[in-house]
């Protein structure tokens, strides 16, 4: 009788391990109820805790997000302070690569320049520049400067025409170019009738013509030129245009009424300026002729005109001598002599 109540006791201990063992072996296959993540319903918000079965770990998520965000800054503010940009610049230039860097830009610069050089037979850009260089140069140049495919649609605007027109590059790209003058019958056709010649002759030198801005200010651009872009087989495949001088036929609400009518002028790096009012001549003398006459002599336009020429040999010899750029002191300040020098010529011939 004893042997058969331990043989019936040793039965029950197997099965009960063996049921244990089972439950065990059951539960490890489901892996929810072991490991459970909560976000706890007291203390601050974002805290998570990881329980059961591994260490408790308290993350906070706020305060995570907010080191990254002042490592951002810190970072931006180092990037602007190495290129000697300021905040207010900043705002202006999102972060970022500029869009004369994206591939697309660089080849429709290097097309533009290319295309310029075959119908006038001169360089859009002074001096040897490599293919950053020269996409870089042509979106700091002190000329309005943008093209159109053959479906007349924007695909470059440099920085000055980004700035005249005050749209950013995405907003540029992609506009229709009608969208650049008004929709009256008598302005869209007589745009028509310059891309038509353009296309015929190749080029159009010294066109004056009214476009208007992206919030409809209207302006008339002076001494433009306007070619076709083709490919290797001669096929029109957009047109392109340059000026760097405008007038405002009104104003934009903000400036005052003397604003009309006022010559604006491309200056150095794209920026958008007063042309320079040349300076008051001297007084009259009762003794000697007078220097204001009304009608310039020969000689003064020729004076005039060969301290143009001298300032412009200076800029170049700067550039191609010295091997600066339009990003340096020196060339900015030769540059705007140049731009007074021709101001004066431009008065003496009126």
């Amino acid at each position: 009788g004893l042997l058969r109540h331990n043989i019936t006791r040793s039965r029950h201990q197997h099965r009960r391990m063996a049921a244990a063992l089972s439950s065990r072996i059951a539960l490890s296959a489901v892996p929810l109820p072991c490991v459970r993540r909560a976000v706890a319903t007291s203390g601050s918000a974002g805290v998570e805790v990881v329980k059961r079965g591994a260490p408790v770990v308290v993350v906070s998520a706020k305060k995570d997000n907010k080191r990254k965000e002042e490592r951002k800054a810190k970072n931006r503010e180092k990037q602007r302070d190495e290129r000697g940009e300021t905040a207010a610049e900043a705002v202006k230039s999102p972060s970022g690569p500029s869009p004369f860097e994206s591939a697309a830009a660089i080849m429709q610069s290097l097309t533009i320049c290319g295309s310029y050089k075959d119908k006038t037979g001169e360089k859009l850009l002074e001096g040897k520049l490599m293919v950053q260089e020269a996409a870089e140069a042509l979106w700091n140049a002190p000329f309005v400067c943008a093209s159109h495919d053959a479906a007349d649609v924007f695909n470059y605007g440099n920085k000055a025409a980004l700035s005249l027109w005050g749209l950013s590059w995405e907003e540029f790209i992609g506009l229709p170019s009608t969208k650049s003058a008004q929709a009256e019958d008598g302005i869209q056709s007589e745009r028509r009738e310059l891309l038509d010649k353009a296309a015929a002759t190749g080029i159009v030198r010294d066109y004056s013509g009214v476009r208007q801005t992206s919030a409809g200010r209207r302006f008339e651009m002076h001494g433009a030129t306007v070619w076709t872009i083709t490919d290797s087989e001669g096929a029109k495949t957009g047109q392109a245009v340059r000026f760097d001088a405008f007038t405002w036929l009104d104003t934009d609400g903000d400036e005052d009424v003397d604003s009309v009518e006022q010559e604006m002028v491309v200056t150095v790096r794209g920026e958008i300026v007063r042309r320079p009012v040349a300076s008051a001549s001297a007084p009259e003398s009762t003794d000697a002729p007078s220097l204001s006459a009304e009608v310039s002599s020969s000689a003064d336009v020729d004076a005039a005109s060969a301290a143009v020429e001298e300032q412009a040999a200076e800029v170049r010899r700067l550039k191609q001598e010295e091997g600066l750029s339009n990003a340096d002191k020196e060339v900015q300040i030769a540059v705007e002599e140049l731009l007074q020098r021709k101001c004066t010529l431009a008065a003496l011939k009126k």
